[in-house]
């Protein structure tokens, strides 16, 4: 009887040795769901573009599992609330990080965050795609850090090259205090000069904090710039933007796809006609997945969608597409994207470069009675 006691207690031993030693993949492979996690700020200041997140990521994996999942298996969203900190981005990534669950994350939303949070995810080998971390300094944050936004460098440069176009000699910088905003101001700042633009201010603020923008628009009109460039998100923009015009500026006001939001117009009205902003998702035009998505969308929750809604979306599915081509491992999850090129996505065609940086092309877009219209002048 000792014997056979023995006997079962080593068999036992030895299969809980084996199944310790499985990887994630192997450990994916018995369950009955493949998780993916979310890093969004679910609450604080940005909380407005985390429940964006999260409303595109769904629906990602809404879609897919709806049309019987990968091999029959659903995709789970595990969501963590980075409050848009960088601290409890840390928090957040080692909590993803050592769950061998998880085989890729989705997030963060700026950069700051994704900088502060990428050591975690490239020490334990899990990709994280991020739908709107678009600072230079993104680009060197490692092998497992990927993102289907342009960077700021990318759109800056090519807003300061359509300012030129448009006749903008002298050009004011109104920016957010933060990576995002400090990335924007510095590229276009230097395009500029490559293009004979002056900036003949440089101002700065806190993101959704900041309310009274009277000082600084006071000291921008003083200039007389020809156009004020916002680098910042679109429900300071409307601020900024309204009480310049109650001030009496007539500057042409421009924009990277940050300001691309029911926000921009819902808050700013009128003041906003005329607001010209460099864009990627963009309905109504020749994308099909754009399109598709935005009647999703709608349909899923009965509004329209914003830029970070539909990045959200483009990071999921792009993230489920290296799922089903090369399976629920971490490591080949980032074999994958390594190599993606032309995915076909509701922000455009998506192809990632030796960086995990994206490769698209933008459009001009304007607003016009109320709408995002395209700019074709």
């Amino acid at each position: 009887m000792k014997k056979l006691v023995t006997l079962i207690t080593i068999i036992t031993l030895i299969g809980t040795i084996f199944s310790g030693c499985s990887g994630n993949g192997a450990n994916q492979s018995k369950n009955t769901t493949i998780k993916i996690g979310l890093a969004a700020p679910i609450s604080g200041a940005e909380a407005q573009y985390g429940e964006a997140f999260k409303k595109g990521a769904e629906l990602a994996v809404q879609q897919l599992n709806d049309s019987g999942g990968i091999d029959g298996k659903k995709i789970e969203i595990v969501t963590l609330d980075d409050k848009g900190d960088s601290n409890e981005a840390v928090n957040v990534a080692n909590k993803f990080a050592s769950d061998n669950s998880i085989v890729g994350i989705i997030g963060h939303f700026n950069s700051s965050a994704t900088l502060a949070a990428a050591p975690i995810y490239n020490k334990n080998k899990v990709v994280t795609v991020s739908p709107s971390s678009s600072s230079p300094n993104v680009t060197d944050a490692g092998d497992y850090i990927f993102r289907v936004i342009t960077t700021d460098a990318f759109q800056a440069d090519y807003l300061a090259k359509w300012s030129k176009e448009e006749g903008h000699n002298k050009v004011a910088i109104i920016y957010e205090q933060t990576d995002f905003g400090l990335g924007l101001s510095d590229v276009y700042s230097k395009a500029a000069k490559e293009n004979n633009i002056e900036i003949v201010a440089n101002e700065t603020y806190v993101a959704g904090q900041t309310k009274d923008f009277s000082t600084i628009v006071t000291k921008i009109k003083g200039k007389q710039p020809d156009a004020i460039f916002i680098g910042g998100v679109a429900n300071d923009a409307a601020l900024v933007i309204q009480q310049a015009k109650k001030l009496g500026v007539t500057s042409q006001f421009i924009g990277v796809d940050s300001l691309y939001s029911d926000a921009l117009i819902q808050l700013g009205g009128s003041a906003v006609e005329d607001v010209k902003l460099v864009g990627f998702f963009h309905p109504g035009g020749t994308n099909e997945q754009a399109n598709d998505f935005l009647a999703a969308y709608e349909n899923a929750y009965n509004k329209k969608p914003d830029t970070y809604a539909a990045y959200a979306y483009d990071a999921t599915s792009v993230l489920i597409e290296a799922i089903k081509q090369n399976g629920a491992d971490r490591e080949d999850i980032k074999k994958y994207l390594s190599t993606l090129q032309n995915f076909k996505g509701a922000t455009g065609t998506i192809s990632f470069d030796e960086n995990g940086d994206v490769l698209t092309e933008p459009q001009k877009l304007i607003v016009s009675e109320g709408q995002f219209l395209t700019y074709n002048k």
